[in-house]
């Protein structure tokens, strides 16, 4: 199709290239996806499929963008990024683990090719820690201990990433797409909680999140209501997919409004099937005008999704709560900070009468 350059065709699935050369699909290219930056909002019931649409739209975006996933720790919600053809790369607070298994001969077993995990000392970390050419997830929200713990961490992270995108300063990972699901966790409003320390971290994620679409970075947030986020949040989300049960009043959105509550002609959200959605652009279009899209479940292979089935996450540890062997080295050695892996082991210091001769393999990895 005109318009379209056949090296990106070449790159897309079967059922992505029938849709790229359709109207609807054209126009999600040209006001989405090839929109670097443009944040997007995904209101939606419980059940109506805003995670297997996130997994949709991941698989549209990683090819031309860095992919980063927040797992909200629900279920085995990530399991299905490793069915999307590339390689997944999990990110981790220190002292924590994301382990994923499969059952076989009843018994639970580590995967063989296990994605790999990266263990970050402090949330800035985590940006240098992505990799452009994976799936990125990470595994914060089941991390910690505390509530507060967590809300300093996802707070630091937010604040680094407007700070060093400001002083260019960031590595090298724009364009790039931060998939938050069930956004409430991350960023609740005052209808989610009053909790000050809640609602502070909230104010600080905000003022710093919005601040990157300038340089190609895009939010995409799933909510089950649009209120629940808070009024600087809704006001810079400009696109939006809607899914059953998105309910928004011309008060509180105008441009999404009229496809909530479309004319009697037309299907309305409230009447969506899990795997139906609407896509409004920037300006308020959406297109097919008068029904929504029909996505395909993810994974598209129903071999993948037998093998999901057999599969689970486990999450291990808290960077709040540390072992007593890490807080032993961390008394030992406090003024090293990230280096004290530099620094001779306790265990091994009777060894050695000096670094030179110490016994090999003395000195590991942190």
């Amino acid at each position: 199709m005109e318009g379209i350059p056949n090296s990106y065709m070449n790159l897309l699935d079967e059922g992505q290239r029938k849709m790229a050369i359709t109207g609807p699909g054209k126009m999600f290219l040209d006001e989405f996806v090839w929109r670097h930056g443009n944040h997007a909002v995904v209101p939606g019931t419980t059940g109506s499929g805003k995670t297997n649409l996130g997994y949709w739209i991941t698989n549209w975006l990683k090819i031309s963008e860095t992919q980063i996933w927040m797992d909200s720790g629900k279920s085995d919600e990530i399991l299905p990024l490793l069915c999307l053809g590339e390689p997944v790369h999990i990110i981790c607070p220190k002292y924590t683990d994301v382990i994923i298994e499969e059952r076989i001969n009843g018994r639970w077993e580590r995967l063989t090719d296990h994605p790999k995990v990266t263990y970050v000392p402090d949330a800035g970390d985590t940006w240098w820690a992505i990799n452009k050419k994976a799936i990125n997830i990470l595994c914060f929200r089941n991390a910690f201990w505390t509530t507060q713990a967590r809300i300093e961490w996802v707070a630091d992270l937010f604040q680094t990433l407007a700070e060093w995108t400001r002083l260019r300063r960031m590595p090298k990972i724009f364009p790039f797409t931060l998939h938050a699901d069930e956004t409430q966790w991350l960023l609740p409003g005052v209808r989610i909680t009053r909790d000050e320390d809640r609602v502070r971290g909230s104010e600080i994620i905000t003022e710093n999140a919005l601040e990157i679409r300038s340089s190609g970075g895009r939010l995409i947030m799933y909510v089950q209501d649009f209120m629940n986020l808070p009024p600087a949040v809704r006001q810079n989300l400009v696109c939006a997919f809607l899914k059953r049960g998105a309910e928004i009043k011309s008060e509180q959105s105008k441009k999404l409004a009229r496809h909530c509550f479309p004319p009697v002609w037309e299907k309305s959200p409230a009447n969506y099937r899990r795997e139906e959605c609407k896509f409004v652009t920037e300006d308020g279009r959406s297109s097919p005008t008068n029904r929504p899209w029909v996505l395909a479940l993810m994974p598209k292979s129903e071999e993948d999704r037998a093998w999901l089935k057999r599969c689970r996450v486990r999450y291990v540890g808290f960077n709040d709560q540390r072992p007593a062997e890490a807080e032993t080295e961390e008394e030992c050695f406090p003024e090293l900070g990230r280096f004290s892996v530099l620094a001779i082991k306790p265990e091994v210091q009777a060894m050695a009468e000096s670094r030179w001769n110490m016994p090999a393999g003395g000195i590991e990895d942190d």
